[in-house]
């Protein structure tokens, strides 16, 4: 396979430099071919001659829109229909019927973070709808968030190939929720409406995507060099309502990096966000009330007051 290889080895190191400083992954010592077969696809798609010449480009004029594309394109996972459905599951099972009582008549906002060519997106929209007799009135909103990648356009036009359903997919969910189109199967209108897609960069400020009552980003956060760990976990916290959720996959931990969040008790890869505590500033010109608990006292001294007006007057 290393045979196939054509770009320069320092290259390598270069590409996996600029992948660490821009996203804070680590792509490791065995993605030499990844790199390649990735980033081949897109300089065809780029209008370069060769792979050669976008790399030379890249880092000859240091272009920070094809920085982007380029990292994007290394960074693009490859998910499936349900992964890891263990920890999917509790969203409807743990974490929406929790959130349910408080949000009724109202709206509940989830985003999944990372989401890549959107499958964890359309099957939380497709469990959510199986599930809207149990949940009546309230209003679901879903954002999926990722770099602006080919991933993530294909994810918008929620489009798949018949492998890519053969993923995962539960026959009963592909009749119910797909139509056949060509050698594509594409998702339903209603569901395709219930969600959107925003392109962003996952280490920068999000505060213009608004808070949502619960986060989900499973099976990426190992990814990330620890720096960046930090960032992420410091950017979800910002995105998360009080007493908000946030879930990662079933065998990630949030360990020694809290930011604000408790685990659930027998659900360890589930976070609640703390409520926020209001501050409370005192004025200190203002007179504190004492810590007496009855009256007595006040009581003798009005007695006492009393007594002596009668004497005087007397």
């Amino acid at each position: 396979m290393r045979g196939a290889l054509s770009l320069n080895p320092t290259y390598y190191e270069a590409l996996k430099r600029l992948t660490l400083e821009l996203a804070g992954v680590n792509l490791g010592s065995d993605h030499a071919f990844l790199i390649e077969t990735r980033l081949s696809s897109l300089s065809r798609k780029e209008g370069y001659e060769s792979l050669d010449e976008m790399i030379e480009e890249l880092f000859n004029t240091g272009q920070s829109r094809l920085a982007l594309k380029v990292v994007s394109s290394l960074l693009e996972r490859d998910t499936h229909f349900y992964t890891d459905r263990t920890s999917f599951d509790k969203v409807e099972r743990v974490i929406f019927p929790a959130l349910y009582p408080i949000h009724k008549g109202g709206k509940i906002r989830i985003v999944s973070f990372g989401c890549s060519s959107g499958q964890e997106v359309y099957c939380l929209a497709m469990a959510l709808d199986k599930a809207k007799d149990k949940f009546p009135d309230v209003a679901i909103e879903i954002v999926g968030v990722d770099y602006p990648s080919s991933a993530l356009d294909r994810a918008k036009a929620g489009r798949y190939t018949h492998f890519e359903v053969q993923r995962g997919l539960p026959i009963r969910d592909l009749l119910s929720y797909f139509d056949r189109q060509a050698e594509d199967w594409v998702i339903k209108e209603h569901i395709r409406k219930s969600v959107k897609f925003e392109e962003t960069h996952l280490l920068s400020n999000l505060d213009s995507l608004g808070q949502f009552d619960i986060v989900v980003f499973r099976n990426a956060l190992p990814h990330y060099s620890s720096p960046a760990q930090v960032r992420v976990l410091r950017g979800l916290s910002t995105l998360i309502k009080p007493l908000g959720y946030l879930l990662l996959g079933t065998n990630e931990t949030l360990s020694h990096i809290n930011y604000g969040f408790d685990p659930l008790a027998r659900q360890p890869n589930v976070f609640r966000k703390r409520e926020e505590k209001v501050e409370i500033i005192e004025d200190p010109d203002i007179k504190k009330p004492s810590n007496r608990k009855t009256f007595e006292k006040a009581k003798r001294r009005l007695k006492n007051m009393g007594d002596m007006r009668q004497t005087n007057s007397a």
